[in-house]
């Protein structure tokens, strides 16, 4: 930070206020309770182009790109018990270029406990969320590679009841045998087992194209059944060595969000993955997925649980999960960063991780986002 320079005159709290938030790294601002800009400082400025004068009295939502949440405009989430809310969201500057940030916001409030201020710090995280990718990316490609020796088996199977279907069909459809209506009866069966041979592919195809494209971080409505049935996919072969019972209850188009498809398979994959080391050592080994609606505060969530038959943490290890390169895997068998971007990612999304765990007694991570109608 570069060193403040004052002159000796007198000058109000205000002025040394304004200097202070000037030489600040961070945009800092303050909204009143109509939504609208009643302070900020250079930073500001100079992150999203606009003079100061062009920002003041502006809607604090024309700032934001359009596929923001209202809700996470300004931090407007829960807040924690120091008075404090925080997440992500994307800026958008003069040019319309995108800039993510992360948004800390204290409230004021008056005497019948409405807000009439809110005093916002916005970080730049462009290089957290470049190097955030990289590592989603890294982690996606050596998923593609685990599952790489599962694809074989898995288009093979499909082909070989095909081919035989067709070595069958070959001689009815020549002539060399009498098509009697028994006959018929067996070719139509053997087209209906071409048919969804050929199914199974197209689906191991679509599986594979989607997880082998490259995160672009888009926004859209999506349907969470999609990303989990993804993840289970990507950890078919891991979850059937591991000996592991799913019980999906989701059905499509039942539960919508805004969020990222990439970047939700990241999420259930790296959730289905851990509860899987964590019953490798267990007789019963079952994991168990259920999505229930949620209210908290004014918004509502989608209540995603992931629960496992593992053998459970203690409280130290629950208090340190979400840190970065915290990890109960020995050396070499985990980087410690998984649960900390998951956390990232929700949080990116509006939402937030809960879990719940004992000793012996298995764990169950809930993830909370917001609905979309």
């Amino acid at each position: 930070m570069s060193k403040l320079r004052i002159s000796n005159q007198d000058i109000s709290t205000s002025e040394v206020f304004q200097v202070v938030c000037d030489d600040f790294p961070d945009i800092i601002h303050s909204i009143d309770s109509d939504g609208k800009i009643v302070f900020t400082n250079r930073r500001a400025e100079e992150l999203l182009g606009y003079t100061r004068d062009e920002l003041i009295g502006r809607n604090v939502r024309e700032i934001y790109t359009d596929e923001v949440p209202a809700a996470r405009n300004e931090g407007s989430s829960d807040p924690n018990e120091s008075g404090e809310t925080r997440v992500e969201s994307i800026l958008k500057d003069k040019q319309g270029n995108r800039i993510p940030v992360e948004i800390r916001s204290f409230s004021i409030y008056d005497d019948n406990g409405d807000v009439i201020r809110t005093f916002s710090i916005l970080r730049d995280i462009r290089q957290i969320k470049a190097l955030q990718n990289d590592i989603v990316r890294s982690e996606r490609l050596a998923a593609i590679g685990e599952l790489a020796s599962g694809v074989v088996h898995d288009i093979n199977n499909p082909l070989s009841v095909i081919s035989f279907a067709l070595e069958l069909i070959g001689p009815l459809m020549r002539g060399e045998k009498d098509l009697s209506p028994e006959a018929w009866e067996e070719v139509t069966q053997f087209i209906a087992d071409v048919q969804k041979a050929s199914d199974n592919i197209a689906s191991l195809v679509t599986h594979l194209r989607n997880f082998s494209r490259q995160p672009d971080e888009k926004m859209e409505l999506t349907d969470l059944y999609f990303p989990v049935a993804d993840a289970i996919f990507l950890l078919k072969r891991k979850l059937k060595l591991g000996r592991v019972d799913i019980q999906n209850k989701l059905k499509p188009d039942q539960h919508f969000v805004i969020g990222d498809t990439g970047h939700l398979q990241h999420i259930f994959a790296n959730l289905f993955s851990n509860a899987c080391d964590a019953m490798s050592d267990g007789q019963t080994r079952i994991l168990s997925i259920s999505i229930e609606r949620f209210k908290k505060g004014e918004t509502d969530f989608w209540r995603c649980s992931v629960a496992d038959t593992g053998a459970g943490m203690s409280e130290e290890t629950k208090n340190q999960l979400f840190k970065s390169f915290f990890t109960t895997k020995p050396v070499g068998k985990g980087t410690g960063l998984g649960l900390s971007i998951v956390d990232r990612l929700v949080t990116a999304h509006g939402g937030f991780v809960e879990a719940e765990s004992e000793l012996g007694k298995g764990s169950t991570f809930s993830i909370f986002f917001p609905v979309a109608n």
